[in-house]
């Protein structure tokens, strides 16, 4: 608890950049090789010789990489272990919140990487995995990030290589662990914290055309401030809207797959302009996405700007003409699969903890001494339980139920 607090706290300060969290040394260590944090924030309640040795083998593998330890409990022993161990700062926990902060930002900075550079993951690669941990497939990564599915298929090599693993599900469950994923929130990457009284900015993002131009029309109009944004990237920690001190809403034009990029990677509440329909395929899939308001091109003139006014205040909005047809389809929906976390049985349990250890069909049928078609049959119903389409997709679904657990719990 206090680590996912530490995470959160710090992911919402512009100075700091999150590359991961996990419980054990041994995870601390396989996550500084493939991230290269600057620095590392250890919480060790007691301070042991056993952490300052595991920290010890930090420090020598990584000697850029500067160790904080947080403590509340420290023997003199472990203090003359940590001292030697090379540790850049000891802060005990009553001296508060803020001087950790301190301590962590003076000793921040750019790693250049040249100790094994090459074993960390790229950019690429952290998108790559994170798409895996939503159960796309190959083709569909390709699809979203516009590239072909070879370069995927290598991509995926790479990964699996790194990550010292052998199935896309087991990279998964390692990434997870890692907190390189963590099984992706709803709410998606962190932006700092808007500040009272700021205007707020509107990303306009969508194909030239008619519709464009409405959109465009209507914000002037409105008064509103905004961009229009020829394309989804740069979608990383640097793209200058993210760094917007008011709230930031982007308003997509008939987006592709690919234009989702750009309210997620700007944590911006997401508005959909459709030029025609839409249908209801079209409003579901908008809302998987997690758009919060769905406009016909014709009602942009009159209703735009009150639509926006109403996202930013956290209200959804969208056309009553699909609210009858949408609310039939969630009852269905709801009746095949009940609200909260699914009950499993014993076997569907045990199917889903051969999944997180990354094993194979086979690999699961020899170790329950059970045919691989029952392991296939149990793992389909197991798949509809959950709503997942394959093994990555069941294994990150369950992370966010808590029916898994990623990693052992551990000091760090």
């Amino acid at each position: 608890m206090v680590r996912d607090a530490l995470c959160a706290y710090l992911s919402g300060r512009p100075e700091f950049d999150i590359v991961g969290q996990t419980a054990g040394i041994a995870g601390l260590i396989a996550l500084c090789s493939l991230r290269r944090p600057a620095v590392v924030l250890v919480d060790a309640p007691s301070l042991s010789i056993e952490i300052v040795d595991g920290l010890r083998g930090l420090r020598e593998a990584f000697p850029t990489t500067e160790v904080v330890i947080a403590y509340s409990e420290l023997t003199s022993s472990a203090f003359g272990a940590a001292v030697q161990a090379g540790i850049t700062a000891l802060i005990p926990c009553s001296r508060g919140l803020e001087a950790i902060i301190r301590a962590v930002r003076r000793r921040g900075g750019t790693v250049s990487g040249a100790e094994g550079g090459a074993a960390a993951l790229t950019e690429r690669e952290m998108q790559i995995i994170s798409l895996l941990g939503t159960g796309s497939s190959v083709p569909e990564i390709a699809d979203t990030l516009q590239i072909s599915p070879r370069t995927v298929e290598n991509h995926k090599r790479h990964i699996y290589t790194k990550l010292g693993v052998g199935s896309a599900s087991h990279a998964v469950s390692r990434a997870t662990s890692l907190g390189l994923i963590d099984a992706p929130t709803p709410d998606g990457p962190v932006r700092p914290l808007a500040e009272e009284g700021r205007s707020a900015l509107v990303v306009v993002h969508g194909p030239a055309g008619e519709t464009l131009e409405q959109v465009t029309l209507a914000l002037v109009e409105s008064g509103l401030p905004f961009v229009v944004a020829h394309g989804t990237e740069p979608v990383g920690n640097e793209h200058w809207a993210r760094w917007h001190r008011g709230p930031v809403t982007a308003v997509l034009v008939d987006p592709t797959a690919e234009d989702w990029l750009l309210p997620n990677a700007l944590a911006a509440t997401a508005v959909v302009v459709w030029s025609n329909g839409p249908d209801l395929a079209t409003v579901v899939d908008s809302l998987l996405h997690g758009a919060h308001a769905i406009l016909r091109a014709i009602a942009v003139p009159d209703d735009l700007g009150s639509v926006l006014a109403l996202v930013s205040r956290g209200y959804f909005a969208m056309s009553s003409s699909h609210l009858n047809e949408l609310t039939d389809w969630m009852w269905v929906r709801m009746a095949e699969h009940p609200a909260g976390v699914p009950e499993l049985t014993p076997r569907e349990r045990e199917i889903l903890d051969s999944i997180s250890r990354g094993h194979t069909v086979r690999q699961t049928a020899r170790s329950l001494g059970i045919a691989a078609k029952t392991v296939e049959n149990t793992q389909a119903r197991l798949f509809r339980k959950l709503g997942a389409r394959n093994r990555a997709g069941a294994l990150t679904i369950a992370y966010r139920m808590g029916m898994v657990d990623p990693e052992p719990p551990g000091v760090i």
